[in-house]
């Protein structure tokens, strides 16, 4: 991809249209695929496009844009690598992005985008894949043949080999590399050369290229992933697989110039960040505790109907020694003078309700790094003639470790510490 150039932004800003960098072929294109998404990811704006809370890299033509996470004021070059790295050690930490046994060799490059980090870590699993070796599977096929094998199909045998009849025309199995595990790899090795700015990533792709045997091209959608089943023989594709289905069925190709094609790996940054909590929190928790993630319940349903409304709060800590439960709602964003959404709250009085909660907590990121959560108290008014009612305070951490240099990966521990000694008591 010749000229290729990168441009960060930070989620919900702007990127004009300058004819430079960012020209107006590639503001059409982005309409075009957030259209058959359904305008989800970004809004286009007349003279350029704003970006949400989805954050992740954007390839449209030879513009790479990568959508950063961003928690208070950041603007210059060096917070944006920054924030590059925290983003990608956050895909990690979540599995959004495979984390290896071999991940120290990957980890010796600075990535200059999200999507090269990405395309390394598929390689690198693909070169396992054939150093270990591309598995074989039988399958039915139907040809001619010089040697009856299988089945004969007279039907065909008439048709075809009427005057040569030396040849057969068979239904019979073979086993061979042509199955759709090899065939989603080759398909996606055989895309990164077209989004791949990288001369070596490139060179290593032709190499895997040549590893390959001769296989039939595909059509992909997301059916062909979810019908695929992995057992002890195919283990070893899934990571591998995983990527390819990111990138092919992210990828929209430029039928009519060819020169603006797009690819876009995003993520929901308010999924993430809950994911990146609940890991963090599980990662160190006391071994009385237990922790579960989007546990549901009905909680209205018509009585002409079975379908039921469910409720499902991010987080549920059952502390079972002293058989109390906390209920932690994650949020991305900073809340305007520490007071909730109205309906934040209200979403995190009915959890309480439905879980018997003794607390609930609603927990945003932080600016500003701090030893300890900072907390702030509250509580649900008490109805008129009730016994009691549960609190449901605030709880902030910063992102940023202590020396402001990457993602916080002690986060889990000083929170469950704090809830152990000053709401768990």
């Amino acid at each position: 991809m010749k000229n290729s150039k990168t441009k960060q932004v930070f989620e919900h800003t702007q990127l004009q249209i300058d004819e430079v960098v960012f020209k107006k072929s590639h503001w059409e294109a982005l309409g075009y695929y957030n259209d058959k998404h359904g305008d989800k990811f970004f809004t286009l704006t007349p003279k350029g496009v704003k970006f949400n809370q989805y954050v992740g890299v954007v390839q449209v033509g030879n513009l790479t844009i990568e959508i950063l996470p961003k928690i208070g004021q950041a603007t210059e070059k060096e917070d944006k690598d920054k924030w590059q790295k925290v983003l990608i050690d956050m895909l990690r930490e979540c599995s959004w992005m495979s984390i290896y046994t071999h991940e120290k060799a990957a980890l010796r490059y600075k990535y200059n985008s999200i999507l090269e980090a990405y395309l390394e870590l598929f390689v690198l699993e693909c070169e396992e894949i054939v150093r270990i070796g591309l598995i074989k599977k039988y399958r039915t096929v139907s040809n001619n043949c010089n040697a009856l094998k299988g089945k004969l199909i007279f039907r065909e045998q008439i048709q075809t080999n009427l005057i040569h009849k030396e040849r057969f025309f068979t239904r019979h199995q073979t086993f061979d590399h042509e199955h759709v595990y090899n065939q989603i790899l080759l398909k996606a090795i055989m895309l990164i050369p077209i989004i791949s700015p990288s001369p070596l990533l490139k060179d290593r792709v032709y190499k895997l290229i040549l590893s390959f045997p001769e296989l039939s091209d595909i059509s992909v959608n997301s059916e062909t992933f979810q019908n695929l089943c992995f057992n002890r023989k195919t283990a070893h594709y899934k990571e591998a697989i995983e990527i390819a289905a990111m990138l092919l069925l992210n990828f929209r190709p430029d039928i009519s110039s060819g020169k603006n094609h797009v690819l876009a790996i995003l993520f929901d940054m308010n999924d993430l960040w809950e994911e990146f909590i609940y890991r963090q929190l599980y990662k160190s928790k006391p071994h009385d505790w237990k922790i579960q993630p989007q546990n549901s319940k009905k909680f209205w349903k018509l009585h002409t109907q079975n379908r039921a409304k469910t409720v499902r709060p991010d987080i549920v800590i059952h502390d079972q020694t002293l058989d109390k439960k906390i209920v932690i709602d994650t949020k991305w964003k900073i809340p305007f003078k520490n007071i909730p959404d109205d309906a934040d709250l209200k979403q995190m009085f009915v959890y309480n309700e439905y879980w018997n909660g003794t607390h609930a907590l609603l927990f945003y990121p932080n600016a500003v790094y701090s030893n300890e959560p900072v907390y702030y108290s509250g509580t649900f008014i008490k109805k008129e003639n009730a016994l009691s009612t549960h609190g449901c305070g605030i709880m902030k951490m910063a992102v940023l470790n202590m020396e402001n240099t990457g993602l916080d990966l002690t986060i889990g521990i000083r929170i469950n510490k704090f809830l152990k000694k000053k709401i768990l008591i």
